[in-house]
């Protein structure tokens, strides 16, 4: 699924970031990636989201290399890639009305988006409150929007950045256990935080991002 090699990246004023990351992520895999604040994690994300072009090293997704993909085909891979950024903020619009947006601006036909949307939100714990205004849902439920967006557009990749923010102990348990469902084997799923970790996730592998260098990985 994922295969980092050598991969380095530091700002433009040279203060280096990341430095010689190595990293392998299987198919269906959950894997948690530790690291303080500003310690590099939502800069791996976007890197491996091929949101950001890598400097140096080599990233494979999915078989292809990130950093020689044309435009045609790296738009086709960030479609097969989901992502959760953190702090993320939903629409102006009904929980319903976010979702088939992003849907449609991807090109889903009408009744393809709605299946689509109803399988994201009953996932998500959300399909009761389809019809609530985005902005007025709790900050759990903020979440599982953001992670319901990430989900919709059947990806083989989810990137979810800082999902247990801001949260109670046991809302981020919720969201564990929601992380937990979502691993059925088809789908990777790569979870940034600063930790801990909520009960429920113990049980899968985590690294460590120190001095811009991975650990455990």
């Amino acid at each position: 699924m994922i295969q980092v090699s050598e991969l380095h990246f530091s700002t433009e004023d040279g203060v280096k970031v990341l430095e010689d990351i190595h990293l392998h992520v299987e198919q269906g895999e959950l894997l948690l990636i530790l690291g303080s604040a500003a310690s590099g994690k939502s800069l791996l994300l976007g890197l491996l989201g091929a949101q950001i072009s890598p400097q140096r090293g080599q990233i494979l997704v999915h078989g292809r290399n990130v950093a020689r993909l044309g435009p045609d085909k790296m738009l086709t891979l960030r479609r097969r890639i989901g992502v959760y950024p953190q702090g993320f903020v939903p629409l102006p619009r009904t929980v319903h009305e976010n979702v088939t947006f992003k849907l449609r601006a991807l090109g889903n036909y009408r009744e393809q988006a709605e299946e689509k949307v109803l399988y994201a939100l009953e996932t998500t714990g959300l399909i009761r409150q389809q019809g609530v205004d985005a902005l007025e849902l709790s900050s759990i439920d903020r979440i599982r929007l953001g992670i319901a967006l990430a989900l919709c557009h059947d990806p083989l990749l989810l990137l979810i950045d800082e999902p247990f923010e801001g949260l109670a102990e046991e809302e981020k348990a919720e969201v564990a256990r929601l992380l937990c469902r979502m691993n059925t084997g088809h789908l990777s799923i790569l979870v940034a935080t600063r930790g801990p970790v909520p009960p429920g996730l113990e049980m899968f592998r985590r690294v460590r991002l120190v001095d811009g260098m991975v650990k455990g990985a």
